[in-house]
């Protein structure tokens, strides 16, 4: 019911944030609660048992459908095909300790031509010389810590703007066949600095806002929230489609990663899809991908784009 609550009013308290992190799997809980609960009525002698059984039984399957539909859009629909007009990479190398050379070769190997990656140290900004090479523009600036935020492109980059955002994020010009705006995304995490967090999305949303003005548009990078997140249906609300969702990817959770990371899962198994690449009404994806990069606790994510 908490999680319910949470998708519906999307608050902004604190823990409720946090909460609404786990909403795709109330989906789960829903579903055994139904079955636990007709287990009871099936066993119930009395009357009044029956009846809060029966109640049990019928929110538990509405919840169930309710957040069922949330996930449809993710699983169904009609989406682009054939070759890719734009191939866009995001990844997240956490504190620069992210393998870079894994980075270069998921890059080299899928063809990107563009190319955004966070927590970009000075050091692993060194280790990407040959991505460098292969991506020759470059966006953004490596930074110690978390604060590095660094686009590579196959095409040239014009109007650089950083943003008023934490952890850095930029907004630039991709003289692409197509030419779009580019806005690589670094927002700090909600559950460390919510206030931070708050006002990063507000930043990103008012510059979105005012990049859509202008033309087509790719958002990349690491949003620190989910699509049950309010700031990300703002986002969606602006026109903008999310990747995996337009491509009928399914969930594909990005956080946390590697099982060699302190909070990360066995077998890399992430609880969350806090990794976005959106796109405008000019572009479709045809796919979306993640990859586990070595030492970093972000599943890297590929996204094949098609002109609308």
């Amino acid at each position: 019911m908490l999680l319910s609550v949470c998708r519906l009013l999307t608050p902004s308290q604190h823990l409720l944030v946090l909460a609404t992190a786990f909403v795709p799997f109330a989906l789960v809980g829903y579903a055994a609660a139904a079955l636990a609960w007709s287990a009871v009525h099936r066993l119930g002698d009395h009357d009044r048992r029956r009846l809060v059984s029966t109640a049990a039984v019928l929110v538990s399957v509405a919840g169930l459908l309710f957040h069922a539909a949330l996930q449809v859009p993710s699983y169904a629909g009609s989406h682009a095909s054939g070759r890719a007009d734009l191939t866009v990479l995001t990844a997240n190398l956490r504190l620069g300790l992210g393998d870079t050379a894994e980075v270069t070769r998921l890059a080299e190997r899928s063809h990107a031509d563009v190319v955004v990656l966070e927590e970009v140290t000075p050091l692993a900004f060194a280790g990407l010389e040959k991505l460098r090479q292969e991506l020759p523009h470059q966006g953004g600036e490596p930074f110690a810590g978390a604060r590095g935020t660094v686009v590579f492109s196959r095409y040239p980059l014009q109007d650089e703007e950083q943003l008023k955002v934490f952890n850095s994020a930029w907004v630039v010009r991709v003289d692409a066949p197509r030419p779009f705006s580019l806005v690589a995304v670094h927002t700090s995490q909600p559950w460390v600095t919510p206030q931070l967090w708050t006002s990063d999305h507000r930043a990103v949303l008012w510059n979105t806002t005012l990049a859509l003005r202008r033309g087509p548009v790719v958002m990349a990078g690491d949003f620190n929230a989910t699509l049950d997140h309010r700031p990300m249906r703002d986002l969606l609300g602006l026109g903008l489609s999310d990747a995996a969702r337009q491509s009928d990817a399914g969930w594909q959770p990005t956080w946390p990663s590697d099982p060699g990371v302190g909070h990360a899962l066995p077998f890399g198994l992430g609880v969350m899809a806090i990794d976005h690449v959106l796109v405008s009404k000019q572009f479709s994806t045809i796919s979306t991908h993640t990859y586990r990069i070595a030492r970093s606790d972000h599943r890297a994510l590929l996204a094949r784009i098609a002109l609308s």
